[in-house]
């Protein structure tokens, strides 16, 4: 079995599954720019890795991920370089192979957005997903004001991006 490690995102080869984990149980899995180069890396790496199959993403603890690590975003970016974003959200777009969610709490923001580029997405009976957006005072992010009406309709897309409530996975597998 294989496995690599950046600060924040665990890569592990089961045979020609590859598991990526966020790994910031501290933080419910807050995805800052580390999380977003760690994923873009190994979905980069797996797309031309011919051993690898099909790619599951996950988090660790009680969270998939509670968003953008909003104490980063106040403070600006709090690493040197380009910010990571864009190329996570190119590589889920554009990704090549099955890509699949298992989403074993709460996702917030980001990540639930994320969730609309993943072929399949399996949920902890007790997970809760949330856009935050209207509440912040924010547009939509990674596309889902397109990628949530493909994936749910019309009418359950704009009520998940407009309320801001909570929704539990049962609610959203009667939405599709």
């Amino acid at each position: 079995r294989w496995q690599e490690t950046n600060d924040s995102v665990r890569v592990e080869d089961h045979g020609r599954v590859r598991l990526l984990t966020i790994d910031r149980p501290d933080a419910l899995n807050a995805m800052n720019n580390t999380v977003f180069a760690g994923i873009g890396d190994a979905l980069a790496a797996a797309r031309t890795a011919e051993a690898t199959a099909v790619v599951v993403i996950t988090g660790t603890g009680r969270a998939f991920s509670a968003g953008q690590d909003l104490a980063e975003m106040q403070a600006g970016l709090a690493v040197d370089g380009e910010h990571q974003f864009p190329r996570m959200l190119e590589q889920l777009t554009s990704f090549n192979k099955p890509l699949i969610a298992a989403v074993n709490g709460l996702a917030i923001g980001i990540g639930m957005t994320m969730l609309a580029h993943c072929d399949l997405v399996f949920m902890a009976a007790d997970a809760r997903l949330k856009t935050p957006f209207p509440q912040l005072g924010l547009a939509p992010e990674a596309g889902s004001s397109y990628t949530f009406i493909q994936r749910m309709g019309w009418q359950n897309a704009a009520y998940t991006l407009m309320s801001g409530r909570w929704f539990s996975a049962a609610q959203y597998h009667e939405m599709g």
